[in-house]
């Protein structure tokens, strides 16, 4: 039996701009867009009063609503993917990375049925955020966790994942960086500088040899200086990178997020969460790496004040970037759904409205806030 769904009466968020138009889906695709349509056996949403835009996209998540996904159980993922549209999301990738290299091999073996998982948001791969990274920066991450780039390594973990690794963040001035950028680009995921202490030419060494995408701009880097301006600096001038940017108020000031944007601009930028198991869930406190947190706003800190990952819903940080930076909606879904698409390498079927791409939509009120979200097809969230 053929699984239809109608959306009709509300304003789409389409490429060419908003439209009154009624949106048809059949088995998890859109397949028609236009005025006044119908199907006589078809699930109809009423959307009037309200916008109708693209699945939002986190490619940047460690969890949320209490699920963790620094552990090979794949009930965790699960839960997340049932929980994450009430916060407009429809599809994430997996961010994690284990203690050493072999709980990391695990971790990517033991969850790696759960990519493409049917209902609720998709998983659409993973992100490995670590170990590759410098010391010196960090973050979060216990320095026992760290190691210098091994492209050997990084290879056993595409394979236990299923080929599934989609990003791979590391500190291009690091010894086996460059060779471990060149076996993350052949092996299809995009090389991303993050957690780095690089000079300008350090990371354009790394650009040149395949990094295409900066995690959480700022956050975790060498500071900028007006003698050497580091990674920051270096990503920013560099034409066709994308950056993360994380727009919970907590990480970046709402004046470095303008900043940046108005050198990105709608077509570089890219939000992302960094969630922990902790979003969502109104708890002031809990464990990352053996440490205790403490909530604060919309983040979570250890006791020395290194903050461990932002407790603010995706949801949240859309809001905050059409507040921060004036946004139409048009640019606020490119950053938070087209762009995250085209970073997960899902940009043929995700991340915007079109006919023959998936029917992953999140409708929302006047306030931006999240009142029904549909995965492929599916009516998963609603208020």
């Amino acid at each position: 039996m053929v699984e239809r769904l109608l959306v009709t009466g509300g304003t789409v968020i389409l490429a060419a701009g908003p439209a009154a138009v009624d949106l048809l889906c059949e088995d998890g695709r859109v397949v028609a867009i236009g005025a006044g349509l119908s199907a006589d056996d078809a699930q109809v949403i009423r959307a009037d009063g309200l916008t109708v835009g693209p699945g939002l996209i986190d490619v940047h998540v460690h969890g949320g609503g209490g699920f963790n996904f620094f552990r090979s159980k794949p009930a965790d993922v699960e839960s997340y993917c049932d929980w994450a549209p009430r916060n407009g999301v429809t599809s994430f990738l997996v961010s994690t990375v284990g203690r050493d290299a072999d709980e990391t091999t695990r971790i990517f073996a033991g969850l790696s049925r759960v990519i493409g998982r049917p209902g609720g948001a998709e998983p659409l791969g993973f992100h490995l955020e670590g170990p590759f990274i410098n010391p010196e920066r960090k973050g979060a991450f216990h320095p026992n966790m760290l190691r210098l780039p091994d492209a050997a390594e990084f290879l056993r973990h595409q394979q236990a994942s299923g080929g599934a690794i989609r990003q791979v963040t590391l500190a291009p001035e690091l010894t086996g960086a460059l060779e471990l950028i060149d076996a993350v680009g052949n092996s299809g995921a995009i090389p991303a500088m993050g957690h780095t202490d690089a000079t300008v030419e350090e990371a354009r060494a790394g650009f040149s040899r395949g990094v295409g995408h900066v995690t959480h701009l700022y956050n975790a880097m060498r500071p900028l200086h007006h003698r050497e301006g580091g990674p920051s600096v270096a990503a920013l001038l560099e034409d066709g990178l994308s950056c993360e940017l994380i727009c919970d108020g907590a990480h970046l000031s709402e004046d470095v997020v303008r900043m940046a944007y108005a050198i990105l601009g709608p077509a570089r930028t890219v939000v992302v969460t960094d969630n922990l198991h902790l979003a969502g869930t109104g708890l002031q406190s809990g464990h990352f790496g053996g440490q205790e947190v403490q909530v604060s706003g919309a983040k979570a800190a250890r006791a020395d004040g290194t903050i461990v990952g932002s407790i603010a819903t995706m949801d949240i940080h859309f809001r905050n970037a059409v507040a921060f930076l004036g946004l139409e909606l048009g640019a606020a879904f490119r950053i938070c759904s087209a762009n995250p698409a085209r970073v997960a390498g899902a940009s043929a079927r995700k991340g915007s409205i079109a006919v023959g791409k998936d029917a992953d939509l999140v409708l929302l009120d006047a306030s931006l806030n999240v009142v029904k979200t549909v995965c492929r097809g599916s009516l998963i969230f609603e208020r």
